[in-house]
């Protein structure tokens, strides 16, 4: 049997900082792109939160969450809907110039 499960890619510093590529969750029901983030917050120390979403919770200016290679702020932002055999991609917001 296949095991389906949603997967979690970390792009640029996340990979860094976390010394890992990613992680995988296998879901019993749909989620929103808001609950995957509190879900890697609870295996990361909140570092999700922090680097990925401003202060009223919106999606931080340079920060790129990618379902599936679509930019989910051109989809419904972190209401977009998850699940099982989706990939989400995230890269950190970029410093410098």
């Amino acid at each position: 049997m296949i095991k389906l499960a949603l997967k979690v890619k970390f792009y640029s510093l996340f990979r860094i900082n976390l010394k890992s590529a990613g992680t995988e969750y296998e879901l019993d029901n749909q989620i929103t792109i808001a609950e995957l983030i509190k879900k890697l917050d609870q295996d990361y120390d909140g570092y999700f939160t922090q680097k990925l979403l401003e202060e009223d919770r919106s999606i931080s200016s340079g920060a790129i969450i990618l379902l599936n290679g679509k930019n989910v702020i051109h989809l419904d932002k972190l209401e977009t809907v998850v699940s099982n055999q989706d990939t989400v991609t995230l890269f950190p917001p970029s410093a410098g110039g």
